[in-house]
Parts: structure tokens; sequence; C-alpha cells
């Protein structure tokens, strides 16, 4: 078979999830010649990988199952599914989402011209709509950009065409959380920008629970802070007037806390003024 486009998909422990996807990109590739899907099992310890091949089976997709045993992360794991693509054009998702039929061709047509694409995210349909909205909708409808104005595609979507990601060495694998903004601030230093294709939906699934997305928010914040350093050289000061502004917001939305919902939007915020804190300290 000749690869035109190859789809990759890290995943650990995907099986919840990861028959949705698939069944998504089967309606994405009807219309784009030479897909492969490649999904990269990274350390899975449930049927994941198994459900992954029998749905290969019974759909005559041409689906496999890469491993990714050495080490854990999603860095590595995109690392290992790249470079295992045949596809000249590389696009890249997650196990727990699921994409558009549009958006295998709309990535694949805006990297005939650009080296690196994106599109927007869509939190409604997956989601309970009492936290549909608990991170706004700024970073998902528009090309999404950094405090001081790069641009990054989210990781569960984007695509690069096969030579940029060569040319950029790949994911760097000590980013274990926002491998997706490091590359894309190194593509930048290149003048390496992504391309907007605004019909390249993606439909992004929230964590579900307040433990989770309190996790997930102090995460990214405390990574957020290691970005930094990679644009100015220093993860710089706090900004102890945003953090005073998070901390009273915190304070007057405690009685909101009552609600799931409520709790939702605490804990993000919580977690980024957290991780904001914890960024300050050296990354291992």
């Amino acid at each position: 078979m000749t690869v035109a486009v190859s789809v990759v998909i890290p995943m650990h422990n995907g099986a919840e999830f990861i028959l949705q996807q698939l069944d998504g990109l089967s309606e994405a590739i009807r219309d784009v010649a030479d897909t492969e899907i490649i999904v990269v099992d990274n350390r899975s310890t449930d049927s994941g990988p198994a459900l992954v091949r029998q749905w290969a089976l019974s759909t005559g997709v041409a689906a496999h199952v890469v491993g990714a045993h050495e080490k854990a992360g999603e860095p590595f794991a995109r690392n290992i599914g790249w470079r295992a693509a045949r596809g000249d054009v590389i696009l890249f998702c997650d196990a727990d989402d699921v994409v558009s039929p549009g958006w295998v061709k709309a990535l694949a047509r805006a990297l005939t011209e650009h080296g690196y694409a994106t599109g927007p995210l869509d939190t409604s349909l997956l989601n309970d709509p009492r936290i549909a909205d608990i991170r706004g909708q700024a970073l998902f409808r528009a090309l999404p950009t950094l405090t001081n104005g790069i641009p990054f595609a989210h990781g569960c979507n984007m695509g690069f065409r096969r030579d940029v990601l060569e040319g950029l060495g790949g994911f760097d694998e000590s980013f274990l959380i926002a491998c997706d903004v490091e590359i894309a601030v190194r593509a930048w230093q290149q003048g390496i920008h992504p391309e907007w294709a605004p019909e390249a939906l993606v439909h992004y699934r929230l964590r579900p629970t307040v433990a989770a997305s309190y996790r997930q928010s102090r995460a990214y914040a405390r990574a957020r802070r290691r970005i930094d350093s990679l644009v100015t050289g220093s993860p710089g000061r706090v900004d102890w007037r945003h953090q005073g502004r998070r901390t009273v917001w915190l304070v007057r939305h405690m009685p909101q806390t009552v609600t799931f919902g409520g709790r939702m939007r605490w804990s993000w915020v919580a977690g980024q003024v957290v991780g904001e804190l914890q960024g300050r300290r050296p990354w291992n």
C-alpha cells in the first residue's frame, strides 16, 4: 500500500474511548486516499491494543499498533509513531477524542502548502454541559498563542510534513507535559508557524472529575514556566498581581463549589495558582 497521510495516535490504557476515535477516523479518511492509522501503545495494561487490532480486522481499515514500551511518555510515543509512519504528511490526534469527518482532509490540504497546521476544538459533544466551558473557548476556537504571541497547536489536533518534523528533530522527550507547545516554540524560532485550518475540527474530551481537572491544570501551569524559559532564557518571576486576582476569584467563588460545575471551575483555577508557584522549582 502506498501511504500519503499517516495518522498517529499515542495511547496508554485507551480501551474506554479508542473505538470512538477510530470510528471517527474511518469517516474522516473516506475522501483521503492512501491513509494509514498508527496507534502507538505506550505501556498499556488494558485491552486497548487488542481492541485496535480487532477493529482493523473487522473494518478493513489500514490501522495497526506500534509498540512504545521502552519508556513512558506522550512525546516518546509520538516520536515512535511518526518515525514508524510511511506518509509524508503526519497528523496527530489523541485516543480519547473524536475527529470530525473533515479533519484529515482539511489538515492534509493545509499541509500541501505549509509545514505545520492545526484546527479548532469543540468541547460540547463529548462533555457534560456543566463543564464544557470551564476553560473558556479562546484557546479552542482560534489559533492558540502563548502570552508572548507565539502560536502553537494542541497536541490532539496537529499535523506536520515529515521534512519539518525531521528538521525539528521530533518531540523533546523531557517535556512529559506540553511537548506540543515546546515543539511549537522551536518551530517558531526557525520561522515555522502553524497554519490555521478551520475545518479540521476535533471533538475534545475534558477531564471528567474535580481531581483530574486540578491535576491537569496544575501540570499545564507548571509547564508554562518551563516554556517561558525556552523563549526568554529564564522562567521569569511569578506574576503576583495575576496570582492575587486568581486568589480573590477563588475566595469569591467558594460558595459555587456546592455544584459540580462550580467545583470543576474552582479546581481549574486552583490548579493554575499552585502550578505557577511550583514552576519556580527546577525541573527533573
